[in-house]
């Protein structure tokens, strides 16, 4: 037998509610399992000491009261219920959400004017233009000037 089948056991062994032969297996068990021993005559005394008690009268509705007051003492204390976080941080993301797009819609930051580059118009009255004004000769004749001065041509 194993410790939990002998503790199981323990008390009937005491009354005296066993058969013969697993009497014989439990005791053997005692013998060799301190553990099992020290239970067995630890309860072995407190029935020692309860029944030797001269005040206490031992009623048939004693155990029946005993197990109904433990009952409702066990009925009475109210389960602890778990945080219930499941239910906790969707509703928290939800109004971090919320307050951001208020936030957001209410206060929203003024967009600076940012300095645009400006692009200048072009003029026809640009120097530059005045090239195509100019007849073909004319500007054959300016393009070897530049290639002259500047490129040495």
């Amino acid at each position: 037998m194993n410790c939990f089948e002998v503790q199981e056991r323990i008390i009937d062994l005491i009354v005296g509610n066993i058969q013969p032969e697993e009497k014989e297996l439990i005791l053997e068990h005692i013998n060799r399992c301190p553990s099992c021993a020290e239970d067995f005559y630890f309860i072995r005394q407190c029935i020692d000491v309860c029944s030797s008690c001269p005040d206490f009268e031992e009623r048939d509705e004693y155990w029946e009261e005993f197990l109904f007051s433990v009952h409702e003492r066990i009925c009475l204390t109210k389960p602890k219920k778990p945080f219930p976080f499941h239910i906790v941080i969707p509703v928290a993301a939800g109004a971090l959400g919320a307050f951001g797009l208020i936030y957001f819609l209410l206060f929203r930051p003024v967009p600076r004017e940012v300095a645009q580059p400006q692009i200048p118009e072009i003029n026809n009255k640009d120097p530059i233009y005045e090239v195509y004004e100019l007849s073909p000769e004319e500007q054959q004749e300016f393009i070897k000037m530049v290639n002259q001065r500047y490129f040495g041509e």
